[in-house]
């Protein structure tokens, strides 16, 4: 016989976590569906930084003149797979219409208040599931090699600053005195203030994983089939059987487009795969003690812990399933390379996910407009790990009738069906 619950989420990692966790406060019998694979998560192999300054998405006004280095795949931030590209037309037509500046400002002003809250709700989160002493509040830098390419990022501090997120610049003196484990000497750097990082994500999540059953959260694990709606509730088919709940969350990451799909609801999503590799640092070397992003490499740096280094590459549009390319994070092991003093690698294979990508680069969150009792939650991009506890608040209050601490008119489901407005 089929389980039953008062609401099922689909997806475990942290915005499903953190979901899953916000509604048995509420009271609810709760089933997480996952299929169980830590290190598929995108949240496991994330750079862990937690932003308040995480307002400005890829989709920039600077694009269109990075566009022909896009185009041959000579810039190491991008890498495009030209045989998956008319699988995601949509995506493409939304990405561009976005990349414009009065695009940008309006994504940043609906952006600000979820990622300022994003810091206090990991706070709350990590105080519960006893992982405190993984978050800090460290800052985070983002270097440049050049001052013309300090100078090319105007608009960004403009926007920035407009906002009241606190930033120092630096120059290559003031960046050796804050973070001595960086040699590289960068012309400029923006130190933004008020960031937080995590240390090895995957263990907070771990820890997220603990609490929710220590809160009496029941979880099926195994790859969910397809949502049914039914006369007054849901049946979620998985691998192992189904539930049937009045409410469903479909919080699966990257996956989410596809499940979505099987109720009609094409969206213009992505998946942008990303890659990692730890390396131990030199003995003799200082401990990296914030991330930095290297604009020129198009990759990030983020301390991991006993003296680790985490190298991220830059984004690869491809097939989620596409065999590995590991030409971006080589290219990053190599700058990384003669930016920090490394070890050898402590990973036999390069680390592969799939964030779930927006081409306005806000996530979706809220009811389907088709379906009752659906709430979508998914779509965070590079800001899933860092927005994940407040996205689950949100969701709880949206689940439970409640009005959202949080204004997420921007962040509608019907924005990214069909093709693009260019209003």
């Amino acid at each position: 016989m089929d389980e039953t619950a008062d609401i099922v989420v689909v997806g475990g990692g942290m915005v499903g976590l953190a979901c899953a966790i916000a509604l048995k406060d509420r009271g609810l019998d709760v089933v997480l569906c996952d299929p169980g694979e830590a290190r598929a998560r995108t949240s496991y192999g994330n750079a862990g930084v937690v932003s308040r300054g995480s307002i400005l998405p890829m989709s920039s006004p600077a694009l269109w003149g990075k566009l022909p280095a896009y185009l041959r795949n000579a810039d190491r931030g991008l890498r495009l797979r030209y045989t998956h590209l008319p699988r995601i037309l949509p995506y493409s037509a939304h990405f561009l219409a976005s990349a414009r500046a009065s695009r940008w400002r309006r994504a940043a002003a609906a952006l600000l208040p979820l990622t300022s809250a994003a810091y206090p709700a990991h706070e709350r989160l990590a105080a519960r599931a006893g992982t405190s002493e993984r978050l800090q509040r460290t800052g985070w830098l983002k270097a440049y090699r050049t001052d013309a390419a300090f100078k090319a990022a105007a608009l960004e501090r403009e926007i920035l600053s407009g906002h009241g997120v606190a930033f120092d610049i630096l120059d290559t003196a003031g960046i050796r005195d804050i973070e001595p484990a960086v040699v590289r000497p960068y012309a400029r750097a923006m130190l933004l203030t008020e960031t937080g990082s995590v240390r090895e994500p995957g263990r907070l999540i771990e820890a997220c994983e603990a609490l929710f059953a220590g809160l009496g959260g029941r979880r099926l694990r195994g790859s969910v089939e397809r949502l049914s709606p039914e006369t007054d509730r849901w049946r979620v088919v998985h691998e192992a059987g189904a539930v049937r709940a009045k409410q469903v969350v479909l919080a699966a990451g990257a996956a989410s487009g596809a499940i979505a799909r099987t109720l009609g609801y094409r969206f213009a999503v992505a998946a942008e795969r990303g890659y990692h590799r730890h390396y131990a640092l030199h003995p003799d070397s200082p401990p990296l003690t914030r991330p930095v992003l290297d604009t020129g490499a198009g990759s990030i740096l983020s301390p991991m812990g006993d003296h680790r280094v985490r190298v991220l590459s830059g984004v690869e549009l491809n097939a989620r399933h596409a065999a590995p390319d590991h030409t971006q994070i080589e290219a990053a092991s190599c700058e990384a390379a003669e930016t920090l003093r490394l070890g050898g690698p402590l990973d036999n294979e390069p680390w592969l996910g799939s964030r779930p990508s927006t081409p306005d680069g806000m996530p979706v969150i809220g009811p389907a407009p088709r379906h009752k009792g659906l709430l979508f939650a998914f779509g965070h991009g590079h800001i899933g790990l860092s927005t994940g506890p407040i996205t689950g608040e949100i969701v709880a209050d949206l689940a439970t009738g409640r009005k959202p601490t949080v204004p997420v008119a921007a962040f509608a489901p019907e924005r990214l069906l069909g093709w693009p407005r260019l209003v």
